[in-house]
């Protein structure tokens, strides 16, 4: 399956799932991988076999409170023209923002895909992903990140048909502003305004989501909550043999798409699952 980047460029997944390292540029990270020596990390991640780098500057862990567009701004862009300076003109680069601005900031830096947590929340973010022709990657969520666990905010008829209907809708916003659909990549959102159960319900769904759609399946399970409540592992730090069964059954639904924090870790993992299958 390919998805489409700028300067007519693709991201093909095969019979793998690519894996997108994680480069949190926010000290406010909640698995505490944030801020500090975000080169370092963005060298181990590429050494390790990441496939995309997805950078953020903004922690939407829930109960954040967010941070100004223009201190996101400052953040994002020196990294992703650094990144795109140091790896080169073929390496694939996210940014993970819900906010347009910010988003065409990235994209005139030299991201390659917006990773937008809130769904086209914000008015001009279709258009301004449309007019770059970058990638998108539309997730499920609801509220804020302050206001995302509330009550209301987890109550669904049907987790799989209402991520599904917002799926719909969104796409067809993103239609209408001139997004081509081999550009957009799906995100059910988990951890976003779901309990452990929906979070689960949603990562067995995802070859029903394949069925519905047609479209690359982007997953980030990495270290989030569920995984901690579990299997009663506090620290996100050490959620990543959890994390791993999780990519492993994602794998074999076919998923194209995992954001993890250990590529490393994933990759072997992933290797492993391909050399036993094979007969």
């Amino acid at each position: 399956m390919k998805i489409l980047l700028p300067g007519k460029r693709f991201l093909e997944a095969g019979a793998r799932p690519l894996l997108a390292g994680i480069l949190n540029l926010s000290p406010d990270s909640f698995s505490g991988d944030g801020g500090g020596d975000w080169p370092g990390r963005a060298e181990r991640l590429v050494s390790a076999g990441a496939d995309m780098l997805d950078v953020g500057a903004e922690s939407t862990r829930p109960g954040s409170s967010g941070i100004p567009c223009e201190k996101e701004i400052e953040l994002l862009v020196p990294a992703i023209r650094r990144l795109r300076l140091h790896f080169g003109p073929d390496a694939v680069i996210s940014a993970d923002t819900k906010k347009a601005s910010a988003a065409e900031a990235a994209l005139q830096a030299g991201a390659d895909i917006i990773n937008d947590v809130s769904g086209l929340g914000d008015p001009g973010m279709a258009e301004t992903v449309a007019r770059y022709g970058a990638g998108l990657v539309l997730m499920h969520s609801r509220g804020t990140p302050e206001t995302m666990q509330n009550g209301e905010n987890l109550r669904y008829e049907n987790v799989t048909d209402d991520v599904s209907a917002f799926f719909e809708m969104r796409l067809k916003e993103a239609e209408r502003a001139g997004i081509r659909r081999e550009a957009v990549m799906l995100d059910p959102g988990i951890g976003f305004a779901k309990t452990a159960e929906q979070n689960l319900t949603l990562i067995r769904a995802a070859d029903v989501f394949r069925a519905r759609f047609g479209l690359p399946l982007y997953y980030g399970v990495s270290r989030k909550s569920f995984i901690g409540t579990l299997t009663g592992v506090e620290d996100p730090a050490m959620r990543d043999p959890g994390t791993l069964g999780v990519l492993l059954y994602l794998a074999g639904k076919g998923a194209e798409i995992l954001r993890v924090h250990d590529v490393a870790g994933a990759r072997a993992a992933l290797k492993m699952m391909e050399i036993l299958e094979k007969e």
